[in-house]
């Protein structure tokens, strides 16, 4: 069975698939080795407990960036959200700058729908800026009172 069959029925994206090619984990078309093994990524894939293991290894900071960019389909689309994530306050981006910017970089021309897909990007990385703006201090990371040598040590009974 080869890669475009599978995904037809399959819980694993055909990107996906079509990166396990690529770093060569399985091979088009599968052998029943490789299906069997897709079979039991099937069983797990999707799965919080499959998932809250691999994204412990990540520290929080990789794990928010990974959860933002999730919805963002290509590597474009991913490069444009980090441009406008990275800008200083006041800086501003051009969008006449960025789109021969992202077509040189990525060897594509961009068509209409494209563009419109970069303007989406650029709002929801405007929206995630005003979200860390108003909420600054974040309590999985800064929180002041995890210091160990300004705690109390309580006993209670």
């Amino acid at each position: 069975m080869d890669i475009t069959e599978y995904a037809k029925t399959s819980k694993i994206p055909f990107k996906t698939l079509r990166w396990m090619e690529k770093i060569r984990i399985v091979s088009n078309p599968f052998t029943d080795k490789e299906l069997n093994g897709l079979e039991l990524i099937e069983k797990v894939w999707n799965k919080r407990d499959f998932l809250r293991p691999q994204l412990k290894l990540m520290d929080v900071k990789t794990r928010k960036i990974l959860i933002g960019t999730c919805g963002l389909e290509t590597k474009w689309e991913r490069y444009a959200y980090t441009r406008f994530m990275n800008l200083e306050p006041g800086q501003r981006i051009f969008m006449k700058y960025l789109i021969p910017e992202i077509e040189i970089t990525f060897r594509f021309k961009m068509s209409p729908f494209n563009i419109f897909k970069l303007y989406q990007v650029r709002k929801r990385a405007h929206k995630a800026k005003e979200r860390k703006c108003k909420n600054p201090q974040n309590h999985l990371t800064e929180n002041p009172n995890n210091d160990p040598d300004k705690s109390e040590i309580v006993v209670t009974k």
